[in-house]
């Protein structure tokens, strides 16, 4: 983000906030006998058939899962899921359920997904669904063959858009979704190894928050089981079993409880954000109102992003304070002494609203806690908050400090 030019023609040559694509090395499937992919497809073949019991008092396959939503020791949500014994087209097959609520920064986002996945997990149809008050995108999953039929349906505000079909390249024993990891891991061995399962491209379907979809998926998921380990901090150390997962760009740690290896904790490692913690165990939540004075250099943060991605005047204007940034301009040479503060106050906020994408709040909620979760955060010695977010998220460097008790933006840093 560069400073306001004192010319008429304002250049801003960097966005506050870019949403970019975490390169991803391809790897070359296994197909040997004793391959990650042959050993995934052992653990499968050995999953019992979700079938209910006959008879009183015997446990019925799957589980139930519920957690918290956790960022930088927020509180940002609930998670829950759950996978029960069902049939389709007279074959028993897994009913999975998921119901993400993501409330945080000022709004609220809600995921919920239900999956039909054969005895060994490969998924058959579904339903994908996120809501949020600027509108909803609905995802009708079918398998056919080696294809996967997708009706997306989208609501952008009270316009209902014409459905979509996609028909998506949909490899033989194709899973997808948090609950099928977690059913794959619960009838894994024990000790470490190294599994891969291939992908179904559910993703390829759903309108990412800069506007773009994503490619299908081309690499099939790698899970490395570590085995026995401890999750938590002192005080709070219990035993668990650990694998972590790799999906394209993203790795994470999954832990389950170390005897009957119920969900316990799912920790975003790269890029990291929201993770899933044991219940109430979140942090606590924190209620951020852009239109009051922020308490914290996060609150300025927020109001400042909302702002910038919302095109609103006030919000970008209240976060900065215009004095402490004019005289930081000036004293390194990127605006003349002789030009008022108000001027580079109208040039920044020109500049700002003109970039502006105008994304719906909780597009605009996820691009910062990438940014936030992402970012490199340093406390100098006079209290300043200084915070360098990476440069797939803008490469920017903003100073936060106290003014008269209200905490607003002082430098910008490109």
């Amino acid at each position: 983000m560069a400073r306001p030019s004192p010319e008429p023609a304002v250049r801003l040559p960097l966005a506050f906030v870019l949403l970019g694509a975490f390169a991803s090395v391809a790897r070359a499937q296994d197909a040997s006998p004793s391959g990650p992919r042959a050993a995934a497809d052992r653990v499968r073949a050995s999953i019992p058939a979700p079938i209910e019991p006959e008879g009183e008092g015997k446990p019925v396959p799957g589980f139930s899962w519920e957690a918290d939503l956790a960022l930088s020791g927020e509180r940002a949500g609930t998670y829950r899921c759950s996978a029960e014994p069902g049939v389709y087209r007279g074959e028993p097959v897994w009913l999975t359920s998921e119901h993400v609520s993501v409330t945080w920064g000022g709004a609220s986002t809600t995921t919920e997904v239900s999956l039909y996945l054969a005895r060994d997990l490969s998924l058959l149809k579904g339903e994908w669904m996120r809501t949020s008050p600027e509108g909803s995108v609905r995802l009708d999953l079918r398998r056919e063959g080696d294809r996967l039929k997708v009706v997306r349906e989208v609501v952008a505000g009270t316009t209902e858009k014409e459905p979509e079909t996609l028909d998506l390249p949909c490899p033989e024993g194709a899973t997808w979704g948090r609950v099928a990891l977690l059913l794959f891991l619960r009838h894994a061995p024990e000790a470490a190894a190294t599994y891969e399962l291939p992908p179904a491209p559910v993703e390829a379907a759903v309108p990412s928050v800069d506007g773009h979809d994503p490619a299908p998926a081309k690499e099939p998921i790698r899970v490395e089981v570590r085995g026995a380990a401890k999750y938590g901090t002192a005080p709070r150390v219990r035993d668990a079993w650990l694998a972590v997962v790799t999906e394209g760009h993203r790795k994470g740690e999954t832990w389950l409880e170390a005897k009957g290896r119920a969900p316990l904790a799912a920790v975003a490692v790269q890029p990291p954000g929201l993770s899933l913690v044991p219940k109430g165990e979140g942090g606590s939540a924190v209620a951020y109102d852009d239109d009051k004075p922020a308490t914290t250099w996060k609150a300025a943060f927020l109001k400042f992003g909302h702002g910038y991605h919302q095109a609103v005047e006030a919000w970008i204007i209240a976060s900065i304070h215009w004095q402490s940034l004019y005289d930081a301009d000036v004293a390194s040479g990127s605006w003349p002494k002789e030009k008022p503060v108000e001027e580079l106050r109208q040039a920044y906020v020109q500049e700002f609203l003109a970039r502006s994408k105008h994304r719906p709040r909780a597009d605009a909620d996820a691009l910062l806690r990438m940014t936030l979760a992402t970012a490199e955060e340093k406390k100098l010695d006079d209290g300043t908050i200084v915070l360098a977010t990476h440069p797939e998220f803008g490469g920017n460097v903003f100073h936060f400090r106290p003014i008269d008790g209200i905490w607003h933006i002082v430098k910008l840093e490109q």
